[in-house]
C-alpha cells in the first residue's frame, strides 16, 4: 500500500470518527430551553420538546416529542402533539460558535385539534397575535425581540390527523393523512404552502398557494391566496358546518381562494355527483 493512500485511509478513518464522537460532545440539550423559548414567544403557546439529539450525517436536531399548548379559553389539552421534530441546522456554526441557525422543519404524525365556539371563534385565531404578545412580556428581552424574526427555510408537517369540533359537543371530525409543505416561514412575510389530505368519510383535499404575513391581532384574519380542489367532500362531516343547519350532500369543487381581512372569496366550479340536502342544481359555477 503507498504512502499516499495510507494518508487517505487515515483522514477517512479520522473523519468517520469525528461524525460518530462529536455529537456526544455537543450538549445539544443545551439549546432546548432556548427553543422552546423562542418557539412559544413567537406562537403565544407554551411549546415543550422532548429529549434532543444530534445528527452531523443529516445535519440535524432532533426531538423525541413536541407539544404545542391551546388557547386555555377553549382547552387545556394541546392544540398539536407529535412523535419527533426534525430541526436542520448549519453544522459549522453550531460546532464552532454553538450557533442555533435553523435550516428546516419536519414535524412528523402531528395530531391537530381545532375547536370553535358558539361565536364562531377558533382557537387557532390567537396564533402568533394577542397571545403571543402577551407571551413575549414575560420572556427575557433577548428573546422576545428576536421571535418575530424566526424565520424557516422549509417546513414540513408529515402523515398528520387534524380533528375538528365544537367546544359545545364531543362530536368530532377527523382528517386523515395530512401533509403541509411550506418554504421561506416567516410571520411577517407572504410565504408558499401547500396541504393535501384524506377527508372525513372519504374523498380528497389539496391546496396549493401562499400564506401571510400572519395577523397579530387575530390569525383568522391571515391573508390567504390559493388554488383549492376538493373531491367527494361530505358537506356534513366537514365539522366545519353547523349540524343543525341540516346541510349535507357530496360535493366536488374546483376553485381559487382569496382571504383578506377575515372576508373570503372562491371563484371556481362546484359539483354535485350525488344527491345533497339542500336545493342545488347539478353543476354550478360561483363567486
Amino acid at each position: 500500500m503507498n504512502k499516499a493512500l495510507k494518508i487517505v485511509l487515515i483522514v477517512v478513518g479520522v473523519l468517520i470518527l469525528l461524525v460518530l464522537v462529536i455529537p456526544f460532545l455537543i450538549p445539544v440539550n443545551q439549546f432546548r430551553p432556548t427553543i422552546e423559548e423562542k418557539a412559544s414567544a413567537a406562537l403565544g403557546r407554551k411549546v415543550e420538546l422532548g429529549n434532543l439529539s444530534l445528527s452531523l450525517i443529516s445535519g440535524s436536531v432532533s426531538a423525541d416529542n413536541l407539544s404545542i399548548g391551546d388557547d386555555p379559553k377553549f382547552s387545556s389539552a394541546p392544540f398539536l402533539t407529535a412523535k419527533s421534530l426534525n430541526v436542520g441546522v448549519e453544522i459549522m456554526p453550531l460546532i464552532f460558535s454553538k450557533t442555533l441557525n435553523v435550516t428546516g422543519v419536519t414535524i412528523a404524525s402531528p395530531q391537530v385539534t381545532l375547536l370553535h365556539n358558539a361565536a364562531g371563534a377558533w382557537n387557532y385565531s390567537s396564533l402568533g397575535g394577542s397571545a403571543a404578545k402577551a407571551e413575549a412580556k414575560k420572556a427575557p428581552a433577548s428573546g422576545a425581540s428576536n421571535a418575530a424574526d424566526i424565520s424557516i427555510k422549509k417546513l414540513t408537517l408529515s402523515d398528520g390527523i387534524i380533528i375538528v369540533g365544537s367546544t359545545s359537543s364531543q362530536k368530532r371530525s377527523t382528517y386523515d393523512h395530512v401533509d403541509v409543505t411550506a418554504s421561506d416561514v416567516s410571520i411577517t412575510s407572504k410565504f408558499p404552502v401547500t396541504v393535501t389530505a384524506d377527508l372525513p368519510s372519504g374523498g380528497k383535499f389539496k391546496l396549493v398557494g401562499t400564506v401571510g404575513p400572519v395577523d397579530q391581532a387575530d390569525a383568522e384574519f391571515t391573508p390567504l391566496d390559493a388554488k383549492l380542489t376538493i373531491s367527494s367532500l361530505n358537506i356534513a362531516s366537514t365539522g366545519f358546518v353547523d349540524s343543525s343547519l341540516g346541510l349535507g350532500g357530496i360535493v366536488d369543487l374546483d376553485a381559487t381562494l382569496s382571504s383578506q381581512g377575515g372576508e373570503a372569496q372562491v371563484k371556481g366550479t362546484m359539483k354535485f355527483p350525488r344527491r345533497c340536502w339542500w336545493p342545488v342544481v347539478r353543476r354550478q359555477a360561483f363567486r
